[in-house]
């Protein structure tokens, strides 16, 4: 048995007799760490110096890594074979002298049984380790990130596989390390309350439930979630199995009625029954929404019928009335959205100038509908989703509860949205749109700097949609999200391949002609890009990430006025945006308005201080140099510092 390394909780170097091993500088625990997780891949010792001691000049970096070599050395002298190998070019880890705790648990989740001391895993990551150097304590902040998913990841497949063999005692085990870790993880909850009620204790099932709702409610202000709530409700009444099944996927679900026409003529009715069938056609591509088949709300032609009572014949949240007058390039449509729930109107609008009669006019009046009905629908159901209170909590929609914070990012928003997301996979595995969700919350958060490592986010995004599209490879949101991702890890054929299909498979949700935008952008064919964004503001008028992104373009050539403009709009929805707000400083500095400029950095850097120079080279490394050599001196001027 060789040497033995425990990185959950505090650091701790065991030699194969089970003795303490002394590593007192936190730096060359940090080099150890760093060595272990490599897996026995060679490091170059200017990674680890750069890592390492980031803040000196590199021949003090090298020496100061020469000494952190022969320091460790010395300590374990004695102890056995040497597992920590170095040379003129890198350190590495000698092949079978060393085990980590992170490597025991994975081996443990590949077997399915507990690992042999669970309570290694009770602490963080490193616990206790930070630093004051930033880029030092960056890839601490990343490797915690990564090891907490990796250890719910690894105890939850343990958990599930024992107590799907049986073994509830240790499944429990599992389920009370990861509830130390995170007590709000109900899918941790669950298996202790289905172990109760297997042994028979449901008074003891009920209490603890109680319990965890009383914490809920006091801690988070919200209740367990659906299939919680449906567990315990099996539990109180074992007689009654027929609970309501609340879907996570939750989609909101709209009825749009046969379309009317207003004028005297009484030839016009196969001109309603053919837009009425090609709009609710066209409305079906935007999978976050369900709609009513095109069969059945033809049935309801000539009856009467309150919206209410349709709702509830169809199972609708939403309904769409459509009136037309005139058929010619004189005539108008009014369109308005009424919520089943509230029975309040909840959108209009009127569309004058197209001729219904002709194809082409129909094409593009149903186009129009569609996209703008898509953005108010879902923008109305995942505020509805949000709002605090008991009614709205046990719609259980949580798909639309993370759609609201993907629309309206903040840093908290983003913690929520990703446990939300952790959530939802863990009821349905097969969720796509969840995946697509889990990626914006990557690009959101790398370009506000919430993340330490954007190019590990983006990499990460792929990751999650390459995943999705193996359940549905026909999916336009997750397709725009691996362009996207593609686009911004420097692979722009493949990302622009990507953000096509999507625009071909939904031509009518402005979202992917803005998403195409940018990849054009970023292949600085700044003409088409500016023609997609013409695109995605006519099926989506007002769509506030169109002017962010518009503004991208505008500062790519050199048309820093408009640019602002764009910005200006953006920041009126999401005022807090970093990203938004350096851009719209870089193109203040640009016309001469230095102190807007260095306002605008200022407020980024009070609330932020990962985002400086180095971290906008990463975030930027797929666009090409141009770019990056006009924007970087205009934030500097406006007083972006480098590194720290």
């Amino acid at each position: 048995m060789g040497f033995v390394l425990r990185l959950f909780g505090r650091f701790q170097l065991l030699a194969a007799t089970g003795e303490s091993i002394a590593i007192g500088s936190r730096k060359h625990q940090a080099l150890i760490a760093m060595l272990a997780l490599s897996n026995g891949r060679p490091i170059s010792r200017s990674k680890l110096a750069g890592t390492l001691w980031a803040e000196r000049t590199e021949d003090h970096a090298r020496n100061s890594l020469r000494q952190a070599f022969f320091t460790i050395r010395h300590a374990m002298e004695g102890h056995g074979a040497e597992p920590f190998m170095f040379d003129n070019e890198a350190g590495w880890v000698q092949d079978g002298e060393l085990v980590t705790d992170v490597q025991a648990l994975v081996a443990a989740a590949a077997s399915g049984l507990l690992p042999e001391r669970l309570d290694y895993y009770e602490g963080e990551f490193l616990e206790g380790l930070n630093f004051s150097d930033e880029t030092l304590e960056v890839w601490l902040r990343s490797e915690r990130d990564r090891h907490h998913d990796l250890l719910f990841d690894c105890l939850m497949r343990i958990a599930n596989s024992l107590e799907k063999s049986g073994d509830k005692e240790q499944a429990v085990a599992a389920a009370r390390c990861l509830l130390r870790h995170d007590p709000y993880h109900e899918p941790s909850h669950r298996i202790v309350l289905r172990n109760y009620l297997s042994r028979g204790e449901r008074a003891r099932a009920i209490r603890y439930y109680e319990t965890l709702g009383a914490q809920f409610k006091a801690d988070l202000d919200v209740i367990p979630d659906a299939e919680t709530r449906q567990l315990i409700a099996g539990i109180r009444n074992p007689r009654d199995p027929t609970q309501r099944n609340y879907l996570a996927s939750g989609k909101p679900r709209l009825a749009i009625l046969p379309i009317v026409s207003l004028s005297d003529r009484g030839d016009d009715s196969h001109v309603a029954e053919s837009l009425t069938r090609k709009l609710i056609g066209e409305v079906g591509r935007f999978s976050p929404i369900s709609v009513v088949a095109a069969a059945t709300m033809l049935a309801f032609k000539a009856r009467e019928h309150t919206v209410e009572e349709i709702g509830a014949l169809v199972s609708a949240d939403y309904i769409l009335e459509i009136a037309f007058q005139g058929l010619g390039e004189t005539g108008w449509t009014l369109a308005q959205l009424v919520s089943v729930h509230s029975g309040t109107q909840i959108w209009s609008r009127k569309y004058s100038g197209e001729n219904a009669t002709s194809m082409a006019g129909q094409d593009r009046l149903v186009r129009k509908i569609s996209g703008n009905l898509f953005q108010i629908l879902m923008k109305h159901a995942s505020e509805s989703s949000s709002v605090d209170g008991a009614e709205k909590v046990t719609d259980g929609n949580l798909y639309l509860k993370v759609f609201h914070h993907v629309e309206r990012p903040t840093l908290t928003g983003m913690i929520r949205a990703r446990r939300l997301c952790n959530r939802i996979l863990t009821i349905d595995p097969d969720h796509v749109l969840v995946r697509e969700s889990l990626a914006w919350i990557n690009f959101h958060s790398s370009f506000n700097g919430w993340l330490g490592n954007p190019i590990r986010a983006f990499m990460q995004a792929r990751d999650i949609v390459t995943a999705g599209l193996q359940i549905d490879d026909r999916e336009p949101y997750l397709l725009s999200a691996f362009g996207l991702a593609e686009t911004y890890l420097g692979n722009i054929r493949a990302g622009l391949d990507g953000l096509t299909r999507a625009v071909d498979l939904n031509p009518n949700d402005g979202e992917f002609h803005t998403w195409l935008g940018i990849g054009l952008t970023y292949a600085d064919r700044i003409e088409e890009a500016h023609a997609a964004f013409d695109q995605a503001d006519q099926v989506s008028p007002d769509y506030h990430p169109i002017f962010l992104f518009r503004s991208d373009a505008c500062i790519a050539s050199g048309n820093y006025h408009d640019a602002i403009a764009f910005l200006d709009r953006f920041l009126t929805v999401l005022p807090e945006y970093n990203w938004a707000r350096l851009l719209r400083a870089a193109a203040h500095e640009a016309i001469g308005n230095s102190d807007e400029a260095r306002l605008g950095v200022a407020e980024v850097r009070q609330n932020n201080l990962l985002l400086n120079g180095r971290y906008i080279e990463q975030l930027l490394l797929a666009r090409g140099p141009y770019f990056r050599e006009r924007l970087w001196p205009m934030l500097e001027a406006a007083g972006l510092p480098w590194s720290k």
